[in-house]
Order: C-alpha cells, then structure tokens, then sequence
C-alpha cells in the first residue's frame, strides 16, 4: 500500500484495509477495535471518494449498505459467486429462528445464548427449528446456540459485549444477511438461473 500517499488517505487506510480485505463488514454499530469509528472516517465524502479512488486501483470497490461498508471485487468468476451463494443458505434457518423468538432479534437487539436456548427448550417449534440448522452437532441446544454466535461473530454480523456474560450485540451488517436472503429467495422463486445471481453477492 506504499502508493496510499498520492491519494491523500486517512491514516486509518491500512485498519480499514486490513478489516473488509478478509471479507469482513465496518459496521456504524461497533464498537469493538474502533469499529464505528472506523466507519465515520470511511462515512466522511471526501475520505470515502479517495479511498474509493485508492482500492479501486487495486481491485477493489466500496459497497455502501445500511449503516455499514464491505468490499467486493471489481472482477470475480461465477464460480466463486456460486460458492458465496452456498455460504449463505446456511443462515436462512438462523434467521428464520430468530425471527421466530418472542423477542425477535434485529440489528442492535441484545442476547445471551442462554436465553435463546431456554426458550427453545420450553418451545417445541423452535426447538425443531434449531436442532434442524445445519453443519452443527453440539449435543445441547446452549452449546449449539453459542456456535451460531460464534459463526456470526467471525463473519461480522454479531460482536461479542461481554465475554463474562456471554452478551451479544446484533450489528447493522446483519441487513446485509437480510437482504442478500430475500434476493436468493426472490430468484428462486422466478426460476432465475445462476448467471443471473451476478450482483446478489457482494463480499
């Protein structure tokens, strides 16, 4: 990155770089490792047209979403397209379970997995839909509740408050998730074929 100086960058260039390139979202939310401020320096107009002018030399593109920023990539085959398509169908029954709880969870909603897993357990459906979510073979519904956190922590659309407590916060990129759902949903159901997917999947 020796050429951010002819652009004029923040000095934040390198943290911001460092967070989207591994596929992760700045989310205004955030509050771990300077997130949000992070994400008002990238909010600025001017900081966001240079920095989009510098990453876009090396192949990469600002995506603005709901109160949070991403990457893609100016050029990328179908087959990795297809691939990220697969990644996320696995989040379709985690947001239909947590759109199933009393207390629906949201961006900015606050949970433990202990309470998740209580109401599952005094729940029959939800205890069904949670024990169908797959890729996860925990042996009790907490365990396998702290798993899907920690799944969501790691593809930053949940950040970890307090490690004692083991309270999470629901960050804005979990629209992302939402969004890019709905548009999978919508082209199945219009028998959309997989070149057309090409914009659905951003990061």
């Amino acid at each position: 990155m020796e050429e951010a100086t002819n652009f004029n960058l923040p000095k934040q260039t390198h943290d911001i770089f460092a967070v989207m390139a591994r596929g992760a979202f700045i989310s205004s939310n955030g509050s771990r490792d300077g997130m949000n401020r992070l994400y008002d320096v990238i909010n600025n107009p001017e900081n966001f047209d240079r920095l989009q002018a510098y990453f876009n030399v090396i192949r990469y593109n600002i995506e603005r979403g709901n109160n949070f920023f991403y990457f893609s990539k100016l050029s990328e085959p179908n087959s990795e397209l297809e691939k990220k398509l697969e990644r996320f169908e696995r989040y379709i029954d985690i947001i239909d379970l947590f759109a199933s709880m009393d207390n629906k969870i949201g961006v900015g909603s606050r949970f433990r997995p202990s309470e998740i897993a209580e109401e599952c357990n005094a729940n029959v459906r939800l205890k069904q839909k949670l024990q169908k979510i797959p890729l996860y073979r925990s042996e009790t519904l907490h365990n396998k509740v702290r798993e899907i956190c920690d799944l969501m922590s790691r593809d930053s659309y949940l950040e970890l408050e307090d490690e004692k407590s083991e309270s999470y916060k629901v960050l804005d990129s979990y629209n992302y998730l939402l969004d890019v759902i709905n548009s999978v949903a919508i082209y199945e159901d219009n028998g959309m074929n997989t070149d057309d997917t090409q914009g659905i999947i951003y990061n």
